[in-house]
């Protein structure tokens, strides 16, 4: 399952060694060269000089209304983790970015991405576009360069573009064409066994019709 980064924004982050809540995402931090989320900054209070963040792999789950952490410690100064500080002085722009193929065609800008909760692994990105008729999906495996101005992703990516909502896995379809390969053989079985019980029926005396019955005197 894929969370976007929208949904990530404004989360209250919670230590699960005492409940406490150690703030709300506030800033994400990506690491484009990776395609993940490497750390996200949080609005905690005492925190005035500086930047409290907390590194992706201290994670421990990413739920539908928080995201946990084993203990308040996992919260950090920025300027403890260079390459964090680094990311987070010169960014390269994400969400906004144009997407460029290596032709030259525009596929639209960047509205949000979709990531994977257990290592922050960017999958998908949602483009939007006048001439797309709304947003559509493309994977990051499209994309081969990531610059200040434009992201560049393979010649005919926009082949691979695809509706949000159609984001199923390979695991997923697998399962449903074999429960639809199932059906069918099930399907088979249940006609083959109503023909032989009908036939059954037919040598039956109740089973026939009345127009069936042998005329008297053919009885032998």
């Amino acid at each position: 399952m894929f969370y976007t980064s929208k949904k990530l924004m404004g989360m209250p982050v919670v230590s699960l060694a005492d409940g406490h809540q150690l703030g709300r995402i506030k800033r994400l931090l990506i690491d484009q060269q990776r395609m993940a989320i490497a750390a996200f900054t949080v609005d905690r209070k005492g925190w005035f000089k500086e930047q409290p963040v907390i590194p992706y792999s201290h994670v421990k789950s990413v739920g539908n209304h928080a995201v946990t952490v084993d203990q308040a410690s996992a919260v950090v100064k920025l300027s403890s983790l260079p390459e964090l500080e680094a990311l987070a002085k010169h960014p390269l722009p994400l969400l906004g970015a144009r997407v460029i193929t290596e032709e030259g065609t525009v596929l639209g800008t960047i509205d949000d991405f979709r990531f994977d909760p257990q290592d922050g692994k960017i999958y998908y990105l949602d483009i939007k576009s006048g001439l797309l008729h709304g947003t559509r999906s493309l994977e990051t495996a499209q994309i081969i360069t990531c610059g200040r101005d434009a992201l560049i992703a393979r010649a005919g990516a926009e082949e691979s573009l695809q509706k949000p909502g159609g984001l199923l896995n390979v695991k997923w379809q697998e399962t449903i064409a074999g429960a639809g390969k199932v059906l069918e053989g099930a399907g088979g079985i249940t006609r083959r066994a109503t023909e032989a019980f009908n036939r059954y029926r037919q040598r039956l005396p109740f089973g026939r019709k009345k127009n069936d019955d042998p005329p008297p005197g053919d009885m032998n």
